[in-house]
């Protein structure tokens, strides 16, 4: 399974309101660390990968506080427990960016989660919405703690979604099978990845409207050469899609940073490569499907959401 680490930082104190932040053109916690954010936690499955590379980054940045978080979004435990110690840590959250990846790679996605869900779904989607929720009380707190002091700066969640989602079930969510292991066959494993895809769009569809406060963004970081890009490559028969014309990780983590960082962004939209809104399947802009979503998931993660800080009054 492989997934990107998720930041949690506090609003870096340098960054423009532009509509195109300029340099990002690097990895999302280099990029962030280069404009001198207060604070940066870093939430990794490998603690020990995640060590070598703050280490890397104090080398090039000795002034950013870049903290560790030990997480698996796999499991549910581990990111109830990730989120509480974070929660006792922190004192605020500007900027949670949910950019886990799981789906078809060389080290295989484990059919299902520790919890009892489809691999793909699991990750991309109940990890992050519990992770959400978790720290929903850290990221209103904030909110309140900016409007006190007059500060302008919004509040972000952006969510990864990817134009992938296109290449869900016709149905959408497939609400019967989430509990279920998908096929072991590539064209099955892009459907569950492009089903998870859509969950991620909806539920930012959805996040958005529950809580206007905050601004949030479900983005596409275009087509990385990454290997679930060549499933589709291999399946997608109206695109023509090689490895040549693939962008690099560098240039697809350029618009979720915009989309972190910018205040041109209008909450609940879809952006594709960079801040560009994007027009939505008629899947992702199903506010029924969404709503249905949106609680099915409550209801899944009712004994996860309850957490007793002193953030707890939203």
């Amino acid at each position: 399974m492989k997934m990107k680490m998720s930041i949690f930082s506090r609003k870096p104190r340098s960054l423009r309101s532009e509509s195109r932040t300029p340099s990002l053109s690097g990895k999302s916690i280099i990029e962030f660390a280069k404009h001198e954010p207060a604070e940066i936690w870093l939430a990794a499955r490998d603690i020990n990968r995640a060590h070598q590379t703050v280490l890397e980054l104090y080398r090039q940045f000795p002034n950013t506080e870049i903290k560790v978080l030990e997480m698996d979004l796999a499991s549910l435990d581990s990111v109830r427990e990730a989120a509480e110690i974070f929660l006792s840590s922190a004192s605020r959250l500007d900027v949670l960016l949910l950019n886990a990846r799981a789906g078809n790679s060389r080290n295989k996605t484990p059919p299902m989660t520790r919890d009892g869900y489809e691999g793909s779904f699991g990750v991309n989607h109940m990890g992050h919405a519990l992770l959400t929720k978790l720290l929903m009380p850290m990221l209103l707190h904030t909110v309140r703690h900016n409007r006190s002091i007059g500060c302008v700066s919004d509040v972000h969640v952006v969510v990864v979604s990817s134009a992938l989602m296109s290449h869900a079930p016709r149905r959408g969510i497939q609400f019967d099978k989430l509990k279920s292991p998908a096929p072991r066959h590539s064209r099955f494993t892009l459907r569950t990845y492009a089903q998870s895809k859509l969950a991620n769009a909806l539920f930012a569809r959805r996040l958005a409207r529950e809580y206007p406060q905050l601004t949030v963004a479900a983005v596409h970081p275009g087509i990385v050469r990454t290997h679930i890009a060549g499933v589709v490559a291999r399946h997608a028969r109206r695109q023509a899609l090689s490895r040549a014309c693939m962008g690099s990780v560098q240039d697809g983590i350029q618009n979720q940073l915009w989309a972190a960082t910018s205040q041109d962004v209008i909450s609940g939209e879809y952006y594709r490569h960079v801040g560009v809104k994007a027009r939505m399947t008629k899947l992702a802009r199903d506010d029924m499907l969404a709503e249905k979503l949106w609680q099915w998931t409550e209801v899944e993660l009712e004994n996860y959401i309850t957490l007793n800080t002193r953030y707890s009054d939203y």
